[in-house]
């Protein structure tokens, strides 16, 4: 019976992997082209340093204890599902400048049950994007999209691809 759902998920999966993977460089001549129409034209160093401090947006950190907390749910309980030591989780918290690994954010992103908005909205905070021309970004994409939020679950499906895990995997025991 497990067997079935699981080669099912995976046919689902490469489906959505298909269907989805593109080259990175179709999408970027229209984002450079509205970006260049919405900032001002201005020169000057001291002028541009004052607009991008004025743009300064929360880091990673923030937007995730922001996030725990709106949630509703208790730090520990989130870096254990996430699969994340006490102590890395103490260096995320204590240093709001600390970036992780993009694979760390997402697994945050999934145990917090975020949509693909607000994916995108927390690992930019650390300086990373979900991409259509990464097969491993379409498998968590796939996940979240369909709203299985299970760490476990999309780890099974990166390796199985060759991919790397979102954290420190967690094999799941056979039921």
């Amino acid at each position: 019976m497990k067997d079935e759902r699981y080669d099912r998920l995976t046919l689902e999966i490469d489906d959505y992997i298909r269907q989805y993977l593109c080259s990175e460089g179709l999408r970027y001549s229209s984002f450079a082209t509205d970006r260049l129409a919405t900032e001002p034209s201005i020169s000057g160093a001291g002028w541009a340093l004052d607009f991008l401090l004025k743009k300064l947006e929360p880091t990673f950190s923030e937007s995730l204890m922001e996030l725990i907390e709106k949630k509703g749910r208790t730090p520990a309980e989130i870096y254990t599902k996430a699969g994340v030591t006490k102590s890395h989780f103490a260096k995320i918290k204590a240093d709001k400048d600390y970036h992780p690994s993009k694979e760390t954010a997402l697994a945050f992103a999934v145990v917090l049950h975020l949509g693909l908005k607000e994916t995108a909205e927390l690992i930019k905070r650390a300086g990373y994007t979900l991409s259509h021309s990464n097969e491993s970004d379409l498998i968590v994409e796939y996940f979240i999209t369909k709203g299985i939020y299970s760490v476990d679950s999309i780890n099974e499906q990166l390796c199985l691809r060759g991919h790397k895990p979102l954290t420190n995997w967690r094999k799941l025991k056979d039921e």
